[in-house]
């Protein structure tokens, strides 16, 4: 059962760039894939995981203009950010007790989302340095990106947004955010 899983996982877990601004098609039917991937994480959780490797992630399989670019609309962020939130919770019920020093997020990216992804740390030390403590001087105070999208937390979740100034590679700079759901204490 776990071996079927992990290839359905893996093979709807493909993502596509948005090479043009052709108008993207069949939104319904990416939807409903979105959807069956989040789903195919209920009773999943990898086995082989350690704490050397520190990390475990997924990329959302989503074609990229679906949230970045024109064609991104607010609906279609929402959507993908829930199912996110939807395969973190999935993970984080499925989680054996052995794997309890485990922490699973899910991570939505501003305003690059098509970088957004569902992790399971293993090293606690590693999570600490992705997801700062409340009091860092980045995170985001007085503000929720769950209740400015009307996304929905199951209970045990909890949300932090971080607020970062980033220089590309051409020395531009711009405001990112990064929104983590789970388990970010």
């Amino acid at each position: 059962m776990t071996v079927i899983r992990t290839e359905a996982i893996s093979k709807m877990s493909q993502r596509r760039l948005a090479l043009t601004d052709k108008k993207i098609r069949n939104i319904p039917r990416r939807l409903r894939a979105l959807n069956a991937w989040a789903a195919d994480f209920e009773g999943y959780f990898p086995e082989a995981l350690t704490e050397e490797e520190k990390y475990s992630n997924w990329k959302i399989p989503i074609h990229m203009s679906m949230v970045e670019g024109k064609q991104a609309t607010a609906d279609l962020k929402r959507h993908c950010a829930q199912q996110l939130i939807c395969a973190a919770q999935h993970l984080r019920m499925s989680r054996p007790e052995h794997a309890i020093e485990c922490r699973v997020v899910a991570a939505v990216l501003l305003p690059n989302m098509f970088s957004s992804e569902i992790c399971i740390y293993t090293d606690m030390k590693y999570h600490r340095g992705h997801i700062p403590s409340a009091d860092s001087q980045y995170v985001e105070q007085g503000r929720s990106l769950a209740e400015e999208w009307g996304l929905v937390l199951p209970p045990g979740m909890e949300e932090r947004g971080l607020r970062y100034t980033v220089e590309d590679c051409d020395g531009q700079t711009y405001e990112e955010e990064r929104w983590f759901f789970g388990e970010v204490d």
